[in-house]
């Protein structure tokens, strides 16, 4: 992700690169690092190093190696990569290890940013290491929390998707990561992607034995059950599946009477059920909660209209369009229902600023054009 990337590449001040002298190189294991390589050092240990005169003497391979680290975990797509790859692995064939206590201990030292470094660097090393994808991951989190807090919404959650994305990467490699379950469980409620929480916490509740977090997961569950059953209900709806629906959202309508919108989903649901008697009941009920939105009025108009009271529809659309004369579709839908009755001018004239709100509606441009070529 860019803003991810551009984030870490604003710390390349870190580190700072020394020039072998032409013709001179230096051995970390098998490796020989040849003089055309510039090698990175952490820029505060640099200038340690100049003060005290030892940079002079000889360069410490261990300030190289930190140093390749810091410099991987700014830039995963430096130019000597590759070099610096083969200089951690010669180094030390536990390299990942290393990053990995390495990392925890600046975390424990409070420096967050460095220890990030370390976490993202290990991935750019190896992205299967499930260890560091996890450290990485919950690092993204907090970066993602300080930017919401300090009202950077969207660079903030920006972060926390690619958190989301590295734990979803560990379960693709290791389906048994406790951590990683119990983690995307909180990422999930927070998109308010409550059904997905839910599977992905009842999968967690079976493989954890750490009674203090299981206990806090069920009170979780506990917590967006009606949730999960409301967001289960729109995607039965949202499939046609409407006797499924009712069963997720009926329930909810007696615990949650002030939810009009609960009210209005249970009346699609018996709208496409075609069961419109019981469809105007509900989308009365969601009136009464929330009398401006617009799509009340035009499903019960809708209802009436299909039932024959022609009147009454009409009388709902126009309460409507009285909130939002922006919508073109119950504009139309009148013009429909005055056509209904053979009010011609009427119906053609809603019909004429339908089509002028949305020439790109066929249904209204096909009507427009058959009234204009009858009346």
């Amino acid at each position: 992700m860019k803003t991810v990337d551009d984030y870490f590449l604003k710390r390349t001040d870190k580190v700072s690169f020394v020039q072998l002298k032409k013709g001179t190189s230096i051995d970390v294991g098998d490796y020989t690092i040849k003089d055309y390589i510039p090698l990175p050092i952490e820029t505060t240990t640099l200038v340690k190093e100049i003060k005290e005169g030892n940079i002079e003497e000889e360069l410490k391979v261990p300030h190289i190696i930190d140093g390749a680290i810091y410099i991987l975990g700014i830039d995963r797509d430096f130019k000597y990569k590759m070099e610096y790859r083969k200089i951690l692995y010669n180094y030390n064939p536990k390299i990942e290890e290393y990053i990995l206590f390495k990392a925890f201990k600046l975390i424990k030292e409070d420096n967050l940013e460095d220890g990030t470094i370390f976490f993202r660097a290990l991935t750019g090393l190896n992205p299967k290491n499930t260890d560091g994808l996890f450290n990485y991951a919950l690092s993204l989190e907090n970066i993602a929390k300080d930017f919401i807090n300090s009202n950077q919404k969207e660079k903030g959650e920006t972060f926390l998707i690619d958190s989301t994305n590295q734990l979803e990467t560990i379960l693709d490699i290791d389906d048994g990561y406790v951590l990683a379950y119990y983690k995307l469980g909180y990422h999930y409620k927070y998109y308010e992607q409550f059904q997905k929480a839910k599977l992905i916490w009842e999968k967690y509740m079976k493989l954890d034995r750490d009674h203090e977090r299981l206990q806090e997961i069920r009170e979780e569950l506990e917590l967006i059950d009606d949730d999960a059953k409301f967001e289960e209900g729109v995607n039965y709806l949202t499939h046609g599946q409407y006797e499924k629906a009712l069963d997720r959202l009926m329930p909810l309508s007696y615990k949650y009477k002030e939810w009009w919108n609960i009210f209005y989903l249970i009346g699609l649901a018996y709208k496409g059920l075609g069961e419109y008697e019981e469809a105007i009941d509900f989308f009365y009920e969601a009136i009464d909660l929330d009398e401006v939105h617009i799509n009340l009025y035009n499903e019960l108009g809708i209802c009436l209209f299909g039932l024959g009271d022609i009147m009454e529809a009409i009388n709902i659309f126009t309460q409507g369009i009285e909130q939002d004369d922006t919508d073109y579709r119950i504009i139309f839908n009148r013009g429909l229902a005055y056509l209904k009755l053979g009010i011609i001018d009427k119906a053609k004239e809603d019909i004429e600023v339908a089509y002028r709100l949305n020439p790109n509606d066929r249904v209204v441009k096909n009507q427009l054009e058959e009234l204009e070529n009858y009346y």
